[in-house]
């Protein structure tokens, strides 16, 4: 790659300087168990072909001639040290600080977790891929495999006490090698952000941390922009996802931002786990999928493990084909959204609570959204998302089969006070009691545009479309006809359902009748009509 020439006032013998110093790790946790529990295979091998470059990284590479105002040697592998300079630039967005060696990384953690002023708000640019450990350190189950006695440990950038707040573009390369061993907080190559991060993918690493983990980013309150994780995320706290481990608001006007990132990484833990996110709150989303198996035991999910209450979400273009197992609020795309919920780990139970106009436990909006794998849950199992309060969800659709036991959705496990607007399941549903196509259980929502094409099997309270239906407002519902089985386990005050058979939803009338967000396509869904925004 041919840079830019930067028109510095440093000296040549300022830059030459590769003076290091060694840098300490005190943290001598041992592998956690969790390695052996998350040693199912990702999804990932069929779906990512656009990444199969990355994933082939496991060296560090020079991308090209460097300037030669630039020092630095890419290609090696980090030596543990910290260097005294970046390789050049001088911080502004035209002429960023380039970072072109591990070492220097390693200084840009330095110069963050000591509060240099100098750096604060500056621009940073990846000149090269950047190798932090040589060798496997996962496998391809994403079982840790490295001798963890050989590896150097890797200090988060910020952590939770001071946030990175600068610009950091990894210019499309790639980083490897990251071997994070921790109970504290705060965790992934950076800790704690609040500014932009960009353009990069982490591949052939482990992570295990405690509270707000993730592969890329520990807690984001900033930007987050075509990201990519391949690494193994574990922890046993609370917040651990793939990319990040929590995103929530900038401040009081603005949300934190995340557009276009991807996990391909297995990702293991106890509560808020997701692919993407375990906590998100007071967040603007525009792209995001997961292909990996994603494990926990509360509020977990495809892309986030729970969504906060806040009016203020804005979720779309949201995909997952990963296996998600959980037991309590369990989503193929979020476990909950909104809400006020509990679980009680002593006695595996849990609870939620939606009260009528309380503004502060507002789910918020999500659109666009889609599902294909497997969901396993015992409690609040949806399709899309296991529970919902005060949402405005639309254009969401689910073909993956879909097991639980209490409250059990193709697209939703439980809503209160929710604006639905079209969706379509395809897949199996099993659960015990409040089972349902589209809905496990619905009260006082309004729902239109929707069909189910699924078996719908369960003990008590089961229905083609919804399981337990309560003072409804209900229009355009429609269910492929299945002998002699009802569209609701009970319709209190809701309102209508019409059968159909396949021959009639195989359509394009039937496409018509839903309304303008869906189309026909014989080559799509087995022939059952299919979302627009999934054909863009």
């Amino acid at each position: 790659m041919s840079f830019v020439k930067y028109f510095l006032f440093l000296s040549c013998a300022a830059l030459i300087c590769a003076c290091t110093a060694t840098i300490s790790s005190d943290d001598e946790d041992e592998i956690s168990s969790v390695s052996s529990s998350s040693g199912k295979k990702s999804s990932s091998s069929k779906n990512s072909d656009k990444k199969s470059s990355a994933v082939e990284k496991d060296k560090s590479s020079s991308s090209g001639e460097l300037d030669e105002d630039c020092v630095g040697e890419p290609g090696t592998p980090w030596d543990g040290t910290t260097a005294k300079s970046f390789a050049c630039g001088s911080g502004t967005k035209l002429s960023p600080y380039m970072i072109l060696t591990a070492e220097q990384l390693a200084y840009l953690s330095f110069v963050v977790g000591s509060s240099e002023k100098e750096y604060k708000g500056k621009y940073f640019k990846l000149g090269a891929d950047i190798l932090l450990n040589k060798g496997k350190i996962i496998d391809d189950k994403g079982d840790f495999v490295a001798d963890s006695t050989k590896l150097h440990k890797w200090t988060p950038i910020g952590n939770s006490s001071v946030a990175f707040d600068g610009t950091f573009d990894g210019d499309d390369h790639t980083i490897s090698g990251m071997f994070i061993n921790t109970t504290s907080s705060n965790n992934g190559l950076f800790g704690n952000s609040r500014g932009t991060i960009q353009n990069l993918t982490l591949n052939n690493a482990w992570i295990y941390g405690g509270k707000y983990t993730g592969g890329i980013i520990g807690y984001n309150v900033g930007t987050a922009e075509n990201l990519t994780n391949l690494a193994s995320v574990s922890g046993k706290e609370d917040c651990l996802g793939g990319v990040m481990g929590s995103s929530n608001q900038k401040d009081y006007k603005n949300n934190s931002i995340i557009k276009n990132v991807l996990n391909e990484g297995i990702i293991a833990g106890n509560k808020n786990v997701g692919g993407i996110a375990g906590c998100a709150t007071y967040v603007t989303v525009n792209g995001a999928e997961n292909t990996a198996e994603i494990e926990g035991y509360g509020y977990v999910g495809g892309v986030f493990g729970g969504i906060g209450s806040s009016s203020k979400n804005d979720v779309k273009n949201l995909k997952n084909s990963g296996s998600i197992n959980g037991t309590h609020f369990v989503g193929g795309i979020s476990g909950h959204c909104g809400g006020s919920l509990s679980i009680t780990q002593y006695t595996n139970t849990s609870t939620y609570y939606c009260p009528k106009g309380i503004s502060s436990w507002y789910c918020g909006t999500m659109q666009s959204a889609h599902n294909e794998g497997s969901i396993t849950g015992k409690r609040y199992v949806g399709g899309i998302i296991g529970e919902v309060c005060y949402g405005t969800i639309s254009e969401l659709s689910n073909n993956g089969d879909i097991s639980g036991e209490g409250g059990t959705g193709g697209i939703v496990s439980s809503m209160s006070y929710t604006t639905t607007t079209a969706v379509y399941n395809t897949g199996n549903i099993y659960g015990k009691d409040y089972v349902g196509g589209i809905i496990g259980y619905n009260q006082e929502g309004v729902t239109s545009a929707a069909y189910s094409t699924g078996k719908v099997d369960g003990d008590s309270l089961v229905g083609l479309m919804i399981g337990y239906n309560y003072n409804t407002t209900m229009a355009d519902y429609y269910y492929l006809e299945q002998g002699e089985q009802e569209p609701f386990g009970l319709n209190n005050s809701g309102g209508v359902a019409t059968p159909k058979s396949s021959k009639e939803m195989k359509s394009e009338k039937f496409a018509e009748l839903l309304g303008e967000d869906f189309v026909y396509d014989s080559g799509l869904n087995d022939g059952y009509p299919v979302l627009k925004w999934e054909k863009e």
